[in-house]
């Protein structure tokens, strides 16, 4: 095997890991075959992911026949329920790996901390979208159960069977469907909290949302990528059919795993994360944030839109196009916030017709944040600014990109919304991985010794480890002989 192959690079970043301080499980035994070592399943995992490899049958059979990996793992080859099970009671630990690939790349250099996007793509679940129901549908079939349950008790009453009577059970057809029932209404009750119209018996907590041309059960995936060489220093996977809401917790996140030095980094976003409650609460946190403010389809190219009357917060009047003050007419509260409310008595204005139908006059609602949209606008007029705003798709989409297309990774191989979000976080661990592979590749030199990864993670001691050649021969036959 090569020496700078990546499987070799794999095995010195878990080698550096803390596995029980990010929360394995660390088997003990205590009669029979000793455990495998968690080290052993993290390895399979990310050396499977890093191929392209995510099914646990699949990673089984690269256990036996794949060289590299067959060295990785020292010529042990657990089974697939063994790698599922490592999995499974591991999640939590596994979305910690991410943030060890953010923290590893931040020393090596990797980071730049200057400028950083942020976006989303909706990715397919993994349940069957036609087994799906709407809320219509269900509405209706749960009228018909209630029609042919009560059918069936009559039927049940009238054979004077003792129901009560020890090891008596229901008819089959009446167990299935009140059971059938009780799915119906535990559905109908969800939709009914989340005011939603769609519902999976299978994945409850997947939504419909478009995903590319198609409206399919799906998630929202999240991601910011730093501009220097694409290193994901945040993510996360959400039910949200959009990304409002997503932009404050995702930058938290972003400075979370980088400390402090993140704070003054530049974060651009597009018009889906630019709602004005979004931008007052990232201006709330001293966020340095560029987002389109979010506007209605219908308000693209109308002059005479909402968005182009300005507020003067000192003054407290509204100016539109036409540079006439409106009235201020009272304020009202709406979804917990005072809203003020303006309105334009000028009969004689010259555009009134263009501007609203209304007979008492065009009427404009001042919320909150208005200050905050404005200054926004006003920041992306700059062109300094508005370039910086238009390396958001080089930085971050080439990402998804990646992930879709060369990886080939179209829909979440997992089910429900916890194990999807690991499934992300091992996404992006790759992408990762795959630039600090880079790194190690060129600077620790063509021969590799054993620590060469924390080598590069402090550039001043690397040129002395790269002196250490070290030949790795015998590797092979001193982990099998080990284990």
């Amino acid at each position: 095997m090569a020496a700078d192959h990546p499987a070799r690079f794999l095995r010195e970043f878990v080698d550096q890991l803390d596995l029980p301080a990010l929360g394995f499980v660390m088997p003990v035994a205590v009669e029979g075959r000793p455990p495998y070592h968690p080290s052993l399943f993290l390895k399979i995992w990310l050396y499977g992911y890093f191929h392209r490899i995510r099914s646990t049958r699949k990673l089984e059979v690269a256990c036996r026949e794949e060289l590299s990996l067959l060295w990785l793992c020292a010529m042990i080859q657990p089974d697939h329920n063994s790698i599922w099970r490592f999995w499974r009671d591991n999640q939590k630990a596994l979305r910690g790996v991410f943030k060890q690939t953010v923290q590893v790349a931040l020393r090596t250099g990797a980071v730049g901390l200057a400028l950083q996007a942020l976006d989303g793509t909706k990715i397919q679940a993994a349940a069957s979208g036609p087994s799906g129901w709407s809320k219509e549908y269900m509405q209706k079939l749960l009228i018909e159960l209630d029609r042919a349950l009560d059918e069936m008790e009559i039927k049940v009453l009238a054979e004077n069977v003792d129901v009560d009577q020890p090891g008596y059970r229901l008819p089959a057809g009446l167990a299935q469907r009140q059971a059938l029932r009780e799915e119906i209404k535990k559905g109908l009750a969800q939709l009914e909290a989340d005011g939603r119209q769609h519902y999976h018996p299978v994945e409850p907590e997947a939504r419909r949302m478009k995903v590319g041309d198609t409206n399919r059960y799906a998630y929202n995936a999240q991601a910011i990528a730093d501009q220097k060489e694409g290193v994901i220093v945040a993510c996360e996977a959400t039910r949200q059919e959009s990304d409002v809401g997503q932009l404050v917790p995702m930058i938290e996140q972003a400075r979370q795993n980088l400390g402090v030095a993140a704070s003054q980094s530049l974060t651009v976003a597009d018009t889906g994360y630019g709602s004005g409650a979004d931008l007052q609460a990232a201006a709330d946190k001293q966020m340095n944030v560029l987002a389109p403010p979010l506007q209605g389809k219908s308000a693209k190219g109308d002059v005479y839109a909402a968005h182009h009357f300005s507020y003067d917060l000192h003054t407290h009047s509204v100016i539109c196009p036409q540079n006439r003050q409106l009235d201020h007419e009272g304020c009202t509260t709406k979804r917990g916030q005072r809203v003020e409310r303006f309105r334009c008595h000028h009969q004689d204005c010259p555009v009134r017709v263009l501007c609203t139908r209304d007979p008492k006059g065009r009427q404009i609602e001042v919320w909150p944040h208005q200050a905050e949209v404005q200054n926004m606008r006003q920041r992306l007029q700059d062109p300094i600014q508005q370039e910086q705003w238009q390396q958001r798709s080089q930085i971050i989409e080439r990402q998804f990109g990646q992930i879709k297309h060369h990886d080939g990774f179209r829909r979440w191989t997992v089910w429900g919304l916890d194990k999807v979000r690991t499934q992300w976080s091992l996404l992006c661990s790759t992408l990762n991985l795959r630039v600090l592979y880079r790194r190690w590749r060129c600077i620790a030199g063509p021969r590799l010794p054993t620590g060469s990864l924390a080598a590069i993670a402090r550039p001043n001691s690397w040129r002395l480890v790269c002196n250490w050649l070290v030949n790795r021969s015998s590797d092979l036959i001193a982990l099998a002989s080990a284990n």
